[in-house]
């Protein structure tokens, strides 16, 4: 087990940056208010500290627990729930982001070299055009967009490699190098990252 212990780096895990966390899901504890969890992307949560969901509101954190342990706070890549104060059940849903309040903006448009899976790959049967409009699967939110292709490419066929404009109906957090997943019907259609953030 040390041979595979001195193999496998460890996970990095980024804490110099603000806190953020893509909501997975959401419930509540009568009495004790709402929980939502989630891997911790980057930075670190204590009991105590405002947060906001991202574009709707402010809370505060009065708990945070991982595998049924109540902690102090929580890292970078920690699976947690953070108890929340001030906050409703029915105000907030998976997709949605906590962060530390001020230290997130939220983005429609950015660029990205994105391949197209084939058929046998289970992705596209058919080509498409600019104007496409799938749905964006990014960290857990699921967003509606349309792809705006260069004046050069009149169609991108299954098995091409591009890069595009997106541009998403609702904002979300982005940067450049993050991965997502275009979707359509319920299927994934492809497989992008984020070159450049437009706004």
């Amino acid at each position: 087990m040390d041979a595979v212990d001195a193999y496998i780096p460890e996970p990095v895990r980024i804490l110099d940056k603000s806190f953020l966390m893509p909501i997975d899901d959401v419930f509540s504890i009568q009495g004790r208010g709402t929980v939502v969890t989630g891997r911790v992307e980057q930075g670190t949560i204590k009991v105590g500290e405002d947060v906001e969901i991202l574009g709707l509101m402010q809370a505060t954190v009065t708990g945070v627990e991982m595998f049924k342990k109540i902690l102090d706070n929580g890292q970078a890549g920690d699976n947690v729930g953070l108890l929340l104060r001030g906050l409703k059940r029915d105000n907030v849903q998976r997709g949605q982001f906590v962060a530390k309040p001020g230290s997130v903006k939220r983005y429609k448009r950015f660029e990205a070299e994105i391949y197209v899976l084939t058929k046998d790959e289970g992705g596209c049967h058919t080509a498409f055009f600019s104007n496409y409009k799938p749905q964006f699967y990014l960290r857990t939110a699921d967003v509606t967009g349309k792809v705006e292709l260069p004046e050069n490419v009149k169609m991108v066929m299954p098995g091409d490699n591009v890069t595009a404009t997106f541009e998403l109906i609702s904002p979300v957090p982005l940067e450049a190098g993050q991965r997502f997943a275009p979707r359509e019907g319920g299927r994934t259609v492809g497989a992008g990252v984020v070159s450049k953030v437009i706004g």
